[in-house]
């Protein structure tokens, strides 16, 4: 099949529509900041890179900040490779930007509440209202934030560099676990559109995976915890040096037969990062996730992947005792699986 079916496939009227808007909206004066909630990952990273592109040719200046480092393995093999353009700093300065703009997330992701509306929000996870958006686009039904905007840059006629095309990729990619989550038809159409474009040797590279030496300990914990049998269970690893420590081990955990859903958990950074994994394909952890911890902190994702971040301040409020491992795990089991279990 040729390239040119591929980008019909990608051509939607709702995207020429919204783009419209955005162009309307934006002005040669504007300063625009793309802001990257929590530690960016190669979805918010190629997605906020591509809405630069889109917007470099009708504004003053652009910038893509994010407020958390990258820590994982892989996506910092994918930040360094790519050299993607995004600015980490301790605090956003809104008062810089005359227009924001969101990517790969939404305005309740945020702990603190930004002082003012985002202009733009471009996102695929589970839609919530926020007042004052001037142009949401926000498609539950898409598997990556990454095809998107890379409809985005087709429907502005906006050339599609090598590196952009293998960032935008591995995005896709890498949210619908390489295709096998449910996706959209637009998924599949970018997935094999965007891999003509990009860069194999490139992607051969960011595809490897390695395992910190540091987290060894930490897998030998979470072996000694589990118990496939009971279907479901939740595994706290006390502080851990990242959190990308627990989606490591989660990762590991749930492919163990008769796990149903598994949630591994850590304390890293003065919070409390909950990740789950399904086992079974009619568990859906993103919704168990935002039932069991949305009132704590932050918490969502998808049908099989999800996380929950809640800050050491808001649990120590919540039980009003010092967090000890034993108190975070008990409290971690009586929320999660509805009932007190014993520490082990």
């Amino acid at each position: 099949m040729s390239g040119q079916v591929f980008k019909e496939f990608l051509h939607s009227a709702r995207t020429a529509a919204k783009w419209q808007r955005m162009r309307q909206m934006l002005t040669p004066q504007d300063k625009v900041g793309i802001i990257l909630s929590g530690e960016p990952d190669p979805d918010s990273l190629a997605s906020g890179w591509a809405l630069q592109h889109v917007l470099r040719p009708r504004v003053h200046t652009i910038r893509m900040l994010a407020t958390q480092p990258v820590k994982r393995e892989q996506n910092l093999r994918f930040l360094r490779t790519l050299k993607i353009p995004v600015e980490f700093v301790t605090e956003i300065p809104w008062s810089a930007f005359t227009k924001t703009a969101l990517v790969d997330a939404q305005p309740h992701f945020f702990h603190t509440p930004p002082p003012q509306p985002f202009d733009i929000v471009i996102d695929h996870h589970p839609r919530r209202e926020s007042p004052g958006l001037r142009c949401a686009d926000i498609r539950p039904h898409y598997g990556a934030t990454a095809t998107l905007l890379l409809e985005y840059l087709l429907v502005a006629g906006i050339s599609l560099p090598r590196k952009l095309a293998t960032a935008l990729w591995f995005a896709v990619r890498t949210d619908t676990d390489n295709l096998t989550r449910l996706v959209h038809t637009a998924d599949l159409a970018a997935y094999s559109f965007l891999y003509r474009k990009s860069d194999r040797s490139m992607v051969q590279w960011l595809e490897q995976s390695d395992i910190p030496a540091a987290y060894r300990e930490l897998y030998i914990r979470g072996l000694y915890l589990l118990d496939p049998a009971r279907g479901r269970d939740v595994i706290y690893l006390g502080d851990v040096p990242q959190p990308d420590a627990c989606v490591h081990v989660a990762d590991f955990l749930a492919r163990f037969m008769g796990v149903r859903w598994i949630a591994v958990a850590g304390m890293a950074r003065q919070m409390l990062y909950v990740i789950f994994r399904s086992g079974n394909f009619n568990t859906n952890v993103g919704s168990i996730a935002r039932r069991k911890l949305e009132s704590f902190g932050t918490a969502g994702g998808h049908r099989d992947k999800a996380r929950a971040e809640i800050p050491a301040a808001t649990l120590a409020s919540v039980l009003n005792a010092p967090l000890t491992d034993v108190q975070v795990e008990q409290w971690l089991r009586s929320v999660l699986l509805g009932k007190p279990h014993p520490p082990r």
